[in-house]
């Protein structure tokens, strides 16, 4: 399994439009993705423009086969348009078995 965490921040005028876009994306993922075994986005409270995308997948493949699925490649260049400076991406090797999620947390 592989973890990702990406924080970017948008440009004030757009940060409805990107909302609207991982919205959906995340619609997307969660419908057609069953290696993706979490992908959620956060929104600071202290400062609206400012996001956390969380991701864990199966794989090193499921993650790289996850930016070209036809729904993410199709918002890609408006969802990026929206984006104010470089997004930080990492990637983190999990420890232990399996994230806790849901009940089980």
């Amino acid at each position: 399994m592989i973890g990702v965490i990406m924080h970017v921040r948008t440009k004030p005028d757009k940060t409805e439009r990107f909302i609207e876009l991982i919205t959906q994306l995340q619609k997307d993922v969660r419908a057609n993705e069953p290696e993706t075994l979490l992908f959620q986005v956060m929104r600071s409270e202290a400062e609206p423009n400012a996001f956390a995308f969380t991701e864990i997948f199966t794989s090193h493949r499921a993650w790289k086969d996850h930016a070209k699925r036809p729904y993410h490649v199709a918002m890609a260049d408006e969802g990026w348009s929206c984006v104010d400076g470089e997004a930080d991406i990492r990637s983190f090797e999990l420890l232990g078995d399996a994230p806790v999620m849901g009940e089980t947390a």
